[in-house]
């Protein structure tokens, strides 16, 4: 799939910001609408390329929307709107981009390029994607013998909230890391991470990613 004239279909109950992606999509990709879930899933077909999905609409919902996509097995790349900050169950989602309410052009303009380039590139490996990138490099270092949560790898790195959780979101994705909820003492729950994967070589010849799990006396 190449990036020019990709064709997004860009789906929120709010018609006035529908009606803002299309103006700044405008001459840059086409764009089809759809003005909540169930109308997502009627429009949608094999012709998109990429959706750009409001999380939190009435009746379906876009995790709703992402979840029917993946059962079906469609892997279109997904980016996801919230006008919250991102929770520790939204890491599970399989979506591969999401942007903060209210949304800034420039940085959604760079996560749909970010998401496009990606699903294109027919050589792309979710490990060198996320190792590739610094801040996800080092967040995986934090949890790299150590568990911890969102907040703490925040805390440790100085990153935001939003980013660590994009960052874990993608070492999720390359199945470098895992998670089991935890409770405080106060009884309340959260989501603790892990890193997995010990050492990972790279074979040129035919190009495959091996992945060599956490040592058990370090688990």
């Amino acid at each position: 799939m190449s990036t020019e004239n990709a064709t997004i279909l860009a789906v929120d109950d709010e018609r006035e910001l529908v009606e803002i992606y299309r103006t700044w999509f405008d001459g840059i990709y086409s764009v089809r609408t759809a003005y909540g879930g169930r109308e997502a899933l009627s429009a949608f077909d094999e012709s998109i390329d990429l959706v750009l999905l409001d999380r939190r609409m009435p009746g379906t919902s876009g995790d709703d929307v992402l979840e029917a996509l993946r059962e079906d097995g469609h892997d279109v790349p997904v980016v996801m709107v919230t006008a919250v900050e991102p929770e520790e169950g939204m890491i599970e989602l399989p979506f591969d981009e999401y942007v903060l309410k209210p949304i800034d052009r420039t940085n959604l303009l760079e996560a749909v390029d970010r998401a496009l380039t990606h699903a294109a590139d027919d050589t792309a490996s979710d490990v060198l994607d996320a190792l590739g990138d610094e801040k996800t490099r080092r967040c995986y270092r934090v949890l790299n013998g150590d568990e911890k949560s969102a907040r703490e790898v925040a805390d440790v790195t100085g990153y935001s909230l939003p980013t660590v959780y994009r960052r874990l979101n993608t070492l999720r994705q390359a199945c470098l890391i895992d998670s089991r909820t935890t409770i405080d003492p106060g009884g309340d729950h959260y989501e603790a991470f892990t890193a997995i994967t010990e050492r990972i070589t790279v074979e040129l010849d035919g190009f495959t990613v091996q992945r060599e799990p956490v040592s058990e006396h370090r688990i």
